[in-house]
């Protein structure tokens, strides 16, 4: 099957050209689409809400007129629009009224919140109170009815391809006028399948990161340590990095909560048992659930931050985390880690591959730890990543001033009304809290449930 608007492929967003536009200097009106599921606030549930809190914050801080619709106990300078609740919903909707519908309650209430946030900055952009919009929300619905602003309306892909994105991307394959970003050149690959995209990774504040630039020991030294630190899952291998540690007579400190109490019972608990039996001097320090500064600290005071992520993380927030600690990383070649880590600032190797990653423990003491803070401030920061946002927006905002003017709703090839017949996805709220944000860490340790 074709694709209406081929596929193409871009390093990035061109950061460049930005400030030759004239409407580089001008506030523009920005519309933020979050996820329903949880606050836009602190403490972030997991690295999509950090993402989105950072990008309302930095654009309101540069001048920008920011709406930010999203739930209502969500912390932000930008204008918050709160997202229907579930009472809310309870009020309008009759008990029974999913069933009739052949969908569960929690998916008509997605259906709905997303169709009122819609209405909403539909409304306000035949008002003329809006530029853009930029949509986060993982759903489809936005992004269908979102073809009545054209390439004024924007999604970013930050997570695999679950049920509900692929149900509007096999629509929007035939051909669509709204525009797509991708938070790393392997998520785009992903969904080239079904539309292009931009790149225009994603941004941490760095400047909140305290930065060790001096080797924290002597190399050999009896003091030498690693750190791993995660949700403590499957996919995130925690075992493979003690079992390497275990092999190279390596100190691990681990951190993390046991998001998979099984996994941790029959893989890692063992090791830690072992470890405990077998040495004098126990290799391994579990301690256990800590906070973004705990982190910084244990960051600060390693040789090097073990990735050992088996599944293709679409960008991966712990890499930009230690990188902005100073701390240069041994970890796998899976998903976006080798567009994060450079050859000066980490040691990537095949997945699983034990003999490349124990020769890691070796070569990453070579590295410059102030090449890892260089990396973090220049490709890592928030200020990276709003810019090249900001790039966008402004030219597509140039090329639609030379276009004729959007159709409104009523006459839209697809309307509030079109959308009312689509049939709803089965991905449940269960399916996707495990990936909301699964590639942030110290952000998210304070949240039992990551």
């Amino acid at each position: 099957m074709t694709c209406a608007n081929p596929p193409h492929f871009a390093d990035s967003v061109d950061l460049d050209n930005t400030c030759s536009s004239h409407l580089a200097d001008k506030p523009l009106r920005i519309a933020i689409i979050a996820h329903y599921l949880y606050p836009i606030a602190q403490p972030y549930a997991g690295g999509l809400e950090m993402i989105t809190q950072l990008l309302c914050d930095e654009l309101v801080t540069q001048g920008h007129d920011v709406l930010l619709y999203a739930d209502k106990d969500s912390r932000t300078q930008a204008t918050l629009i709160p997202m229907l609740t579930r009472t809310e919903f309870d009020k309008t909707v009759h008990a029974n009224e999913h069933k009739a519908l052949g969908m569960s309650r929690e998916e008509m209430y997605q259906y709905v919140l997303y169709q009122y946030v819609l209405r909403d900055a539909i409304e306000r952009d035949e008002r003329g109170e809006i530029d853009i919009v930029h949509n986060h929300s993982l759903h489809h619905v936005p992004m269908l009815t979102g073809q009545a602003f054209g390439s004024r309306f924007i999604t970013t892909f930050h997570t695999p391809i679950f049920p509900q994105l692929r149900l509007a991307l096999l629509t929007l394959r035939h051909g669509t006028k709204t525009q797509f970003t991708a938070v790393s050149q392997h998520q785009q690959r992903l969904f080239s399948e079904y539309v292009s995209s931009h790149v225009v990774y994603n941004g941490i504040d760095v400047a909140s990161f305290t930065a060790n630039t001096d080797v924290p020991v002597d190399a050999g030294c009896d003091d030498e340590v690693y750190f791993w630190y995660g949700r403590i899952c499957p996919e995130k291998g925690t075992h493979l990095a003690m079992q390497y540690c275990m092999e190279a007579g390596k100190k691990l400190i681990i951190a993390g909560p046991k998001s998979n109490e099984d996994y941790f019972n029959e893989q890692v608990a063992p090791l830690l048992s072992k470890d405990r039996k077998n040495k004098a001097q126990p290799l391994f320090d579990y301690v256990g659930h800590v906070t973004k500064d705990e982190v910084n600290r244990y960051l600060c005071q390693a040789i090097a931050m073990l990735f050992t992520s088996t599944w293709d993380e679409p960008y991966g927030l712990t890499l930009a985390e230690s990188l902005a600690c100073g701390t240069p990383i041994i970890g796998f070649d899976v998903g976006a880690s080798a567009e994060i880590v450079t050859p000066n600032t980490g040691v990537i190797v095949p997945k699983e591959d034990k003999k490349a990653f124990i020769q890691g423990f070796t070569e990453v003491k070579k590295l410059s730890r102030q090449a890892c803070r260089k990396r973090a401030v220049q490709f890592c920061s928030v200020t990276t990543m709003v810019k090249g946002y900001l790039a966008l927006y402004i030219k597509t905002l140039e090329k639609s001033h030379q276009t004729p003017p959007l159709a409104t709703p009523e006459n839209s090839p697809l309307s509030l009304n079109t959308l009312n017949n689509l049939n709803i996805s089965n991905t449940s709220q269960q399916q996707l809290t495990p990936w909301l944000g699964a590639d942030s860490e110290a952000t998210t340790l304070t949240q039992e449930e990551r």
